[in-house]
């Protein structure tokens, strides 16, 4: 009970954690400051300027990937949800739309972040499965069978956290002229995938913007404090309001999950060292005497040593 207990407690820090780090991240200056960063059509121009492009308030969590659903709510941007095998109903977690900079056609952005990379499959195929649900999704939408050539052009964006070093990468369509030259010319880019690793600890030397910027977002070696700091005089970002409550409460939640994390390892130790000593026929009074256990750390070893037995 005392380990369930434990996970239940870890996994709500991190549940408020994720919600809250996605309230942050899908505010419109945050949201600029990475278009900038990753998608062609606003490289180089003034994240203020971008965010000003932004249309309505995104969606976060609210939209489902899977056929059938995601097209069932209109965005002001669209709607926000996908279902993956053995994971149940999977939402995106930030959907929006972005306006091109000459005004004649709008970009659909997705962004996720992600604690960890996945493990049993490539965050890749997972990305480049939600870009194809952003442009399948359209149809009824932004377009009709009659009209192909009104397609938006969609970015699915990939924020992968803890990773052991940083880095970039992109995936997007090509074209081979194989015999002849093809008139299709200009949708290349119709689906793109962008994968952002991130390393657990700042790199004070890197020379790209966005590793830095993502990491005063989320890197939990910083305090609440240099983040925003780094925010406002790197990136001129107002840290005010409530922007800057979810900054302190994401510093805060961070802790605590790590703190936690700590005390758990440590009782995992105590216990580990419980089995050993029951298993050398040690008895409940010296445990508690010699150890100093709690009558929930014995009953955990006594368990898991009848498990080893049997």
């Amino acid at each position: 009970m005392a380990d369930k207990k434990a996970i239940i407690d870890e996994t709500q820090f991190e549940a408020q954690y994720d919600a809250e780090a996605k309230l942050l991240l899908a505010q419109k200056p945050f949201l600029a400051n990475i278009l900038v960063r990753t998608v062609k059509d606003y490289m180089g121009l003034n994240p203020c300027d971008v965010e000003e492009l932004i249309e309505g308030e995104p969606y976060i969590s609210t939209i489902p990937v899977e056929p059938g659903f995601t097209n069932s709510v209109q965005i002001k941007g669209m709607n926000s949800e996908n279902k993956v095998r053995n994971e149940g109903v999977a939402y995106f977690d930030i959907l929006f739309y972005v306006r091109t900079s000459d005004g004649l056609s709008k970009v659909i952005i997705n962004i996720e972040a992600q604690k960890s990379e996945p493990i049993d499959y490539d965050v890749e195929m997972r990305g480049l499965y939600y870009a194809i649900r952003e442009v399948s999704s359209q149809l009824d939408r932004e377009f009709d069978s009659q009209n192909y050539n009104d397609i938006k052009k969609v970015y699915s964006i990939w924020i992968c956290m803890n990773e052991k070093d940083n880095m970039l990468e992109k995936i997007y369509l090509t074209k081979n002229d194989i015999i002849g030259i093809s008139r299709w010319k200009d949708m290349y880019e119709i689906v793109n995938v962008v994968i952002i690793r991130l390393a657990k600890t700042l790199d004070l030397q890197t020379e790209h913007e966005l590793h830095r910027f993502l990491g005063a977002l989320f890197l939990p070696e910083l305090s609440a404090e240099e983040k925003n700091d780094m925010l406002e005089n790197e990136f001129d970002i107002k840290m005010e309001g409530d922007r800057k409550e979810l900054l302190k409460s994401m510093c805060n939640l961070s802790q605590g999950i790590k703190e936690q994390g700590i005390e758990q390892g440590r009782r995992e130790e105590r216990i580990s060292t419980l089995v050993t000593f029951f298993k050398n026929d040690g008895t409940v009074a010296a445990a508690k005497q010699m150890l100093n256990s709690s009558d929930e750390d014995i009953k955990i070893a006594k368990e898991r040593l009848s498990m080893i037995e049997e």
